[in-house]
């Protein structure tokens, strides 16, 4: 049932934004001015200050000094390994040739490396992320198809995800309120005193307006993989097993877009 609720409020989320996929006339028509650019960042919930406050310091520092968080700018997420890999996908009636990023790494902490695919596809004319996860680095030098990548055992996909009700969660911030879920686009996982987290991040440019449903695009998540499968899926019934353990929310302060002077 969580699943569905998530499924239909992150459409309404969409349908705010102008992104529905199937209007991508929407996404064209959004113009640098109707755009949003992140301020700032509070934290919302912690559940370790040790990782919340750095994390919070370093995306505060990249938006002061960039307008936006550079994730390739920290050892934290280099140290990740993303690499550029060839796969085949059907077409039509044939075979093309296509890419996704690949890195072997614990995401789930459990002493195991992992073969991690991540798929960063358009909808809507933006980026979305998928990461399809096995549970060993898997057979050198095979050339995946994407059906084979999209049938893995773990996933982590954009959708709506609910957050922790505050008797849940950790330390609030006083006066803080957690909504109930974040429109999650973008996924970056890192890597901080020997252990794997996972950024989860929306599409706060986006959010702009005065609709009480955009508050969903400005929580950014920072939690630790368990296993399981979050999002949608190749099979139009399959469950969701996904488990977490959500250790920070951020939540961004927006301002109109401003271009950087040339």
């Amino acid at each position: 049932m969580k699943s569905i609720i998530a499924r239909f409020i992150f459409l309404l989320v969409w349908a705010a934004q102008g992104l529905l996929a199937s209007y991508p006339v929407f996404a064209e028509q959004m113009e640098p001015d109707e755009f949003a650019q992140g301020v700032e960042y509070s934290l919302l919930m912690s559940k370790k200050d040790k990782v919340c406050k750095h994390m919070l310091t370093m995306f505060n520092q990249d938006l002061t000094k960039f307008g936006a968080e550079k994730y390739d700018e920290h050892e934290e997420f280099r140290s990740i390994g993303w690499k550029k890999e060839t796969i085949t996908r059907v077409e039509g009636d044939r075979d093309v040739t296509d890419f996704v990023e690949v890195a072997h790494f614990d995401i789930d902490n459990d002493g195991s490396m992992n073969l991690v695919f991540r798929w960063r596809g358009p909808m809507g004319g933006y980026d979305r992320d998928i990461l399809y996860i096995f549970p060993s680095p898997g057979a050198s030098g095979k050339r995946w198809t994407l059906m084979e990548i999209a049938h893995s055992p773990g996933r982590i996909s954009y959708d709506g995800y609910f957050l922790l009700s505050p008797g849940r969660a950790g330390k609030t911030k006083k006066g803080s309120t957690i909504p109930s879920m974040a429109s999650i686009s973008l996924v970056e996982p890192f890597l901080l005193g020997g252990t794997v987290y996972v950024v989860l991040r929306p599409l706060y440019e986006l959010a702009t307006g005065t609709d009480p449903v955009t508050e969903f695009s400005k929580v950014v998540v920072i939690t630790k993989y368990r296993g399981g499968k979050y999002g949608g899926g190749p099979g139009p019934d399959e469950k969701e097993t996904g488990k977490r353990d959500d250790i920070c929310y951020l939540k961004v302060r927006t301002a109109p877009y401003v271009p950087a002077r040339q």
